[in-house]
This record gives C-alpha cells, sequence and structure tokens, in this order.
C-alpha cells in the first residue's frame, strides 16, 4: 500500500513540470499535499479504485490547467498530450476489463495500471525525442495556432 502511494506521489511531483513555472513555485508544494492526502483518503475508501479515479481527477487537471498554460512550448505540449491520449485510452481498457471480471486480485489490478503508466510514458518520451528531432531540423513544420 504505502509502496503505491509514495510511487503516485513521486510521479504527481514529476508531472507538476508540466504546469507553468510560476504556478509550480506559488502551490507546487501545496498541490503535491493535497493529492497526497486525497490519495491516503481515496485508498482506506476504495483501495485501487479509489487510487485510480484520484489520478483520473489529477490527469483532467493537467488538461484542463497545465497544458493550456504552456500551450506555446512544444516540448512540453507535444509528450504531454502524447502521455495523456495513450493514458485515457489504456485507461479505459484496464477499467472495462476490471469490472467484468468478478474477482481481480488487487495486485494484477495494480500491475496493470502500472503498465498504463509505462506505456504512456514511453510514448511521451518519444513524442519528446520527435520534438526535439525536429525543431531542431530544416524541415518546415506545420504549426497550428
Amino acid at each position: 500500500m504505502r509502496e503505491v502511494l509514495a510511487r503516485s506521489i513521486r510521479i504527481y511531483e514529476q508531472l507538476l513540470l508540466l504546469y507553468p513555472e510560476e504556478l509550480r513555485r506559488d502551490f507546487g508544494e501545496e498541490m503535491v499535499l493535497a493529492f497526497a492526502d486525497d490519495l491516503q483518503q481515496a485508498w482506506g475508501d476504495a483501495r485501487m479504485a479509489g487510487v485510480a479515479q484520484i489520478w483520473w481527477y489529477a490527469l483532467r487537471e493537467l488538461i484542463t490547467v497545465a497544458l493550456p498554460g504552456q500551450r506555446s512550448s512544444p516540448y512540453v505540449l507535444s509528450p504531454a498530450l502524447a502521455f495523456l491520449t495513450t493514458a485515457m485510452s489504456e485507461s479505459a481498457i484496464v477499467w472495462i476489463g476490471t469490472h467484468q471480471i468478478a474477482h481481480v486480485p488487487e495486485a494484477q489490478v495494480a500491475a496493470m495500471w502500472i503498465s498504463v503508466l509505462l506505456a504512456s510514458s514511453m510514448n511521451a518520451f518519444v513524442a519528446f525525442v520527435v520534438t526535439c528531432f525536429y525543431s531542431r531540423s530544416s524541415i518546415n513544420v506545420l504549426r497550428l495556432e
């Protein structure tokens, strides 16, 4: 239990890098503390399902708060969108799968969520590398603004 919560908090701290610097500086510590408190409460109420719900809220906040604040930075926006689209589509698959089977062991559910995070992170990393490569190349890039 503690390991899942500790990893979640570390991942959330890293995701705060997607927020604008001013917001992170002013409210970053409070955001991490609120996230940790929400995770503790969710774990006590609904175990992994509660933790997944808190992550859903955190990802939704990234979409509505962090990304609009970073819309001019392709180094943040491109990997973030890649991460979020993968996480949302894979999370839907995990959610449907866990609700179709009567009793899924908690360890297997945790492993499925970790695989979602790993796949999403790899997708974001590839998007970051591609963004860096194409920003330094002489190829004309279509800019959507």
